[in-house]
Order: C-alpha cells, then sequence, then structure tokens
C-alpha cells in the first residue's frame, strides 16, 4: 500500500532535522567545551546544546482511519549566567491528522474538526539552578513554561498564548535515572473565539541500564489534563513502555529507542494506542 504524500512528509522531516542536528549543533557543542588557552582554563560558552530528540509516533484510533502521524521535534539546551544555569526544553510537532484529537497536539483543548497537515503550537519551558549544582542523588529546578500560537492550522493549534508555573525533578542512583517536568499553562491571551487553555502536563521519565548499550525506558507523551473540558474528556494517563539503544556517530552519542503505551484514562474520541520511535543526537 502506498503512503499517503503527507506522511511521507513526516518521514522526510525526520531525516532532515537529523541531518540538521549533525551539521549546526555539533558547532555550538565543541564551542562549549572547555579549553586551555596559554595555561589558563578558558570560560566555556554561555550556551550549550544538550540533545535533539525527533520523536516519530503513530496514534491508532478506535476507527483505524482516523490513526494520525506525528514527528516530535524537542530541542534541550542550557543557558548560563553567571552563577546560574537555565535548562530549556522547545518542542514542536509535525503533525498529519485524519481529523480532530482531542489533547493532541499538547496544550489544545478544543481543536476544529477538520483534517490537518501541519505545524502544532510551540511549547517551552525554562527551569533555573545554581550552577554545578546538579550532584547527588536528587536535583530540583523551579521554572515557568509557555505555549506559543505558531500553529499552521485550527486543528493543530489553541489560537491562545498559554504561560504558568513548572518544575523540574531528577532522580538518580545505580543504573536508575528518573523524574519528572510538570507544568500548569492558562491562557494569558489569543484568538477570543477559541477555548482557553487550563491545562496540567506531567511528563514523566524512567530509564534503567541494563548495559552500556541497552536501557528500558518509560517515557510517554506525557499525563495531562484539560480542567477546562466535562468530566471524563478531561485526562490521558498512558500505561506501557520500551527499550533504548545507545551508541556513537563520531564524537555524538546517539540513542534509538521504541515504546508503546495505552491510554487507559482517555478522551471518548482520543488515541487508544501510541507507538513512539525515539532518534536523539546527544551532544
Amino acid at each position: 500500500m502506498m503512503m499517503r504524500s503527507p506522511t511521507k512528509r513526516v518521514l522526510a522531516l525526520t531525516l532532515l532535522s537529523l541531518l540538521v542536528s549533525g551539521a549546526g549543533f555539533g558547532v555550538a557543542a565543541q564551542e562549549a567545551e572547555e579549553v586551555e588557552v596559554e595555561g589558563h582554563e578558558a570560560k566555556s560558552s554561555w550556551l550549550r546544546v544538550g540533545s535533539w530528540r525527533n520523536w516519530v509516533f503513530r496514534s491508532f484510533m478506535r476507527d483505524e482511519g482516523d490513526d494520525a502521524t506525528t514527528l516530535g521535534l524537542e530541542l534541550e539546551s542550557y543557558l548560563t549566567f553567571g552563577s546560574t544555569q537555565v535548562k530549556n526544553i522547545a518542542y514542536l510537532e509535525v503533525a498529519d491528522h485524519p481529523r480532530a484529537i482531542p489533547g493532541q497536539p499538547q496544550g489544545n483543548p478544543e481543536p476544529e474538526t477538520g483534517a490537518a497537515t501541519g505545524i502544532s503550537d510551540l511549547l517551552t519551558g525554562f527551569w533555573f539552578s545554581k550552577k554545578g549544582a546538579h550532584h547527588g542523588k536528587h536535583h530540583f529546578a523551579p521554572g515557568l513554561a509557555a505555549q506559543f500560537p505558531t500553529a499552521t492550522d485550527e486543528t493543530l493549534g489553541s489560537g491562545k498564548w498559554s504561560l504558568g508555573p513548572s518544575f523540574d525533578y531528577e532522580y538518580e542512583s545505580g543504573s536508575l535515572f528518573a523524574g519528572a517536568i510538570a507544568l500548569q499553562i492558562w491562557s494569558v491571551g489569543g484568538d477570543a473565539d477559541r477555548k482557553d487553555v487550563s491545562m496540567l502536563m506531567i511528563k514523566p521519565f524512567v530509564y534503567f541500564s541494563l548495559s552500556d548499550h541497552w536501557d528500558l525506558m518509560y517515557v510517554p507523551y506525557g499525563i495531562s489534563v484539560y480542567w477546562n473540558k466535562p468530566s471524563g474528556e478531561k485526562a490521558y494517563v498512558p500505561i506501557g513502555g520500551g527499550g533504548q539503544y545507545k551508541t556513537h556517530i563520531g564524537s555524538l552519542g546517539m540513542n534509538l529507542g521504541l515504546q508503546l503505551f495505552n491510554n487507559v484514562v482517555r478522551p471518548t474520541t482520543g488515541t487508544v494506542w501510541d507507538l513512539r520511535l525515539l532518534v536523539e543526537i546527544v551532544f
């Protein structure tokens, strides 16, 4: 069976993003390294790119004719201002949806009813900590999250500017690395005809190292609650997981992951199963 052309475009963008991440962000990573200059240690760059993640996922609905393909583009970077380090994650989707999917893309409580292929709203967060303070088993960083109405179609975006508090918690002990990013955003402006945004999102992550190359992982799309929606239509809760293979491309790390989730709590017409492929470049 031939793929529909929008699906081909989504997969092509995956390859393009890999080329961009390898060529462009490698320079920033190299500049961030500390070097010796005439016996003195030079200061590291104020900007460091941590990783570039490409999430290719298939959303399976009750009706297989509604199944949707999405490419998630996620950049993690670090900024240093004096003694303060700021972690930033920016996330954008390129989606091919045959119909509206409640709560997907993230932060869109009431998508329009039509089919759409295009770009979602931009979701980003900033978390603040003391430079060099990330030691020991526990790390907690408060911050803020924001969503910008960058979507190319009303099915794929909220039409709202949204803002709210957030935190990043990480725990590391032996083979286990786990934690969560949580955020609550409210719309503060935008299209008056669109539904207001009030979304709680918790993005848990669990990695358990089996060897130098293999990890078990639980990194779902996210547990989300849309407070303004009716009872029974508010939340997604995914159960599942998978594994990842860790390797290198030259001096860069590369992680390849595959996971399957079932949304045991979901809106009536929401995603039932979610198959997720991860291609991550680590700088």
